[in-house]
């Protein structure tokens, strides 16, 4: 049983999870509160069929909105129960069943939920202590995903930066994929406002514009030499690459792979290390391959998430839809 304290403070729990992290800040999730459940729904109205168009992304989203909620709970003193996709449900959802138990918290995660941001700027180029690193890899407790790192400035990483700047061309080649990523820019402070999602100007690194400028430009600057460029840039000013391998391919995994990274994330923001995604060999199908049969996984095996880390000045965070935007059907509505 749960009392009925907490039951009033599932709410807290479910904003907690809404401050995970998203593919182009989308926030693909649902929630909906009954009692001691709470339901995590996908949202394919905002998914990215362009450079997700397996979900695989959203689910990771989703995932990293679980961990939150569930280390929030710890805090509170409460366990979860995770049903991943039941039978049963009238749509598909993650179920989380909370009971009251004394339990170990897990504090030094809770309090990064808030601060954890993606950091897209450029870093400083300081190192991460191996101390550190061994904490990002034991952060991640899953037995359904793996991680692997890259010292940016070992020979190990040269590959991967090849493979980043491969993709980075494909994907900026790519039409529909600069449209897909323009939707998802709020150029305007106007837009910040009125969606609460999205990349803001100010998250992208440039001031407030109206739309019909900043699409001109994003397509005038945004060229696929340039970007891959950049994106080399990123790596070389960052301290190391983590790569999460999801052990199969299968939506329970990637909302797996979604806990490990969002566990990770929180730690290097407990520890003052900024990350940011740099995806694009995950994304982009024959990269993707090419860096399967580099890293020699099994075929079973799919890198779904690079990330870099290092250390930067903190930068505007991305916006968050409210609570009754989220939340369908239950108490918490």
């Amino acid at each position: 049983m749960v009392t009925k304290h907490k039951i009033m403070n599932i709410n807290q729990l479910i904003n907690h999870a809404t401050l995970a992290p998203s593919g182009h800040n989308t926030q693909p999730w649902k929630f909906s509160a009954d009692g001691n459940i709470v339901r995590i729904y996908p949202d394919f109205q905002r998914s990215l069929p362009v450079v997700d168009p397996d979900n695989h992304a959203l689910y990771i989203s989703l995932g990293c909105a679980l961990e939150n909620l569930v280390i929030s709970a710890k805090q509170d003193g409460l366990t979860s129960s995770v049903d991943y996709f039941p039978e049963g449900e009238s749509e598909e959802c993650i179920r989380v069943t909370l009971a009251d138990e004394n339990t170990q918290k897990e504090q030094e995660l809770f309090k990064a939920i808030p601060v954890r941001q993606s950091n897209r700027s450029m870093y400083d180029e300081r190192k991460i202590s191996s101390a550190d690193v061994d904490k990002l890899l034991q952060a991640n407790v899953s037995d359904s995903v793996s991680v692997k790192t890259f010292d940016t400035e070992e020979k190990e990483a040269e590959p991967v930066i090849k493979l980043v700047k491969e993709a980075s061309r494909i994907q900026f080649s790519d039409r529909q994929f600069v449209e897909e990523l323009i939707s998802w820019i709020r150029f305007s402070k106007n837009e910040v406002q009125a969606k609460r999602d999205g990349l803001s100007a100010k998250v992208m690194g440039f001031p407030y514009i109206p739309r019909w400028l900043g699409r001109i430009i994003l397509k005038t600057v945004a060229k696929p030499s340039g970007e891959a460029a950049r994106a080399e840039k990123q790596i070389r000013s960052s301290s190391h690459l983590i790569l999460f391998i999801s052990k199969k391919n299968n939506k329970q995994h990637w909302a797996d792979t979604g806990r490990a990274f969002q566990r990770t994330a929180l730690r290097a923001a407990s520890l003052g290390i900024a990350h940011a995604h740099l995806n694009m060999p995950c994304e982009v199908e024959s990269v993707r391959e090419k860096l399967s049969t580099h890293l020699g996984l099994s075929p079973d095996e799919q890198p779904l998430l690079l990330i870099r880390m290092g250390y930067a000045a903190e930068v505007p965070r991305s916006q968050r839809r409210p609570l009754d935007e989220v939340l369908v059907n239950g108490e918490g509505k």
